[in-house]
């Protein structure tokens, strides 16, 4: 084999090979990516805040036979849509809590209290 020629195929060689361990590294960057943000979704701050119920409405859920829409404004001014037990019976005006909860990825959810 020509010197040239053994160069060409070493070389093609070397690139198969840089190219499996890119995608590895990357498979393996992705899953460690999946990782951290399922840990930072799982780290929540929870805090109670006041609102107002504003709008009472089915629920959009195989659920709805059980739960209700509640949309609630917030004292701070921001309006926030919860579920609601329909046992819970809310009515439009009623004064309630609702717990907010900040994750450390930036997701706020509310539950009903």
């Amino acid at each position: 084999m020509r010197e040239e020629t053994r160069r060409r195929l070493d070389r093609a060689i070397l690139f198969d090979r840089l190219k499996r361990i890119a995608t590895v590294v990357l498979a393996i960057a992705a899953i460690v990516a999946g990782f951290v943000l399922v840990d930072l979704d799982a780290a929540v701050e929870d805090r109670r805040v006041s609102g107002t119920v504003e709008h009472v409405g089915i629920l959009n859920s195989k659920d709805a036979a059980r739960a209700l829409a509640v949309d609630v404004k917030l004292e701070d001014g921001r309006h926030v849509t919860v579920i609601a037990l329909k046992t819970r019976d809310p009515h439009v005006g009623d004064h309630v809590t609702v717990s907010e909860h900040r994750h450390r990825s930036g997701r706020v959810t509310y539950t009903w209290r």
